[in-house]
C-alpha cells in the first residue's frame, strides 16, 4: 500500500515538472492548455547573456473562453504594466529577446474561466532581485490578473511583481 501511494505521487511530481521554454537570448512562446491557467512562473538569470531563461505550469481551474493575446506590452528598457481585460487571467506568455537592448518585450493570453469571475485582489512584493533566480507559486483558488515589471540598465534585468486574485 505505501509503495502504490509513493508510485502514484512520483508520477504525479513528474508530470508538473517545469523545463525551461527559452534559451538564452532566443524568443519563446508559452500557453497553457486549454481548461488551465499559469500557477508557477520560474526565472534564472545569467549575466554573461544578460538574459532569462523561463518556466512555468498550469493549473486546470475549468472551462476556459474568451481568450485572448495582447500585443507587446512593452518597449525595450521600459516599464511593463499588462492586466488583463474584463474577467481574464494570464494563461500564456510570449517574449523576444534584443541583444543592443539587453531585454525582452512580451505578450501575454489571458482567459476568462467560467463560472468565475477575478475578486479581491492583491499585488505582491517584488518575486525577485536584479540577477537573482524568481519564483513565483501561485496559491490555490488564485491567479494572475496583473503584471509589472521595471527594467535597470546596470543589471540589464528586470524586477517583476504579480497580482493575484481569487477565482
Amino acid at each position: 500500500m505505501i509503495a502504490a501511494a509513493f508510485s502514484a505521487m512520483l508520477v504525479v511530481a513528474t508530470t508538473v515538472r517545469a523545463t525551461y521554454v527559452n534559451e538564452w537570448d532566443k524568443p519563446f512562446e508559452f500557453r497553457c492548455p486549454e481548461g488551465q491557467v499559469i500557477m508557477y512562473i520560474s526565472s534564472v538569470h545569467e549575466n554573461f547573456y544578460d538574459d532569462r531563461r523561463w518556466e512555468f505550469i498550469c493549473r486546470t481551474v475549468g472551462y476556459t473562453h474568451n481568450c485572448v493575446s495582447s500585443g507587446y506590452v512593452n518597449e525595450y528598457d521600459k516599464p511593463l504594466t499588462y492586466t488583463c481585460p474584463g474577467n481574464g487571467v494570464i494563461a500564456g506568455v510570449e517574449s523576444i529577446n534584443d541583444n543592443y537592448y539587453e531585454d525582452r518585450r512580451f505578450k501575454f493570453t489571458c482567459c476568462d474561466v467560467s463560472l468565475r469571475v477575478p475578486v479581491e485582489c492583491s499585488t505582491t512584493d517584488y518575486i525577485n532581485n536584479f540577477d537573482g533566480k524568481m519564483t513565483l507559486l501561485v496559491p490555490e483558488g488564485q491567479a494572475v490578473k496583473s503584471i509589472y515589471s521595471w527594467h535597470d540598465n546596470y543589471y540589464e534585468d528586470r524586477r517583476w511583481k504579480v497580482q493575484l486574485c481569487q477565482v
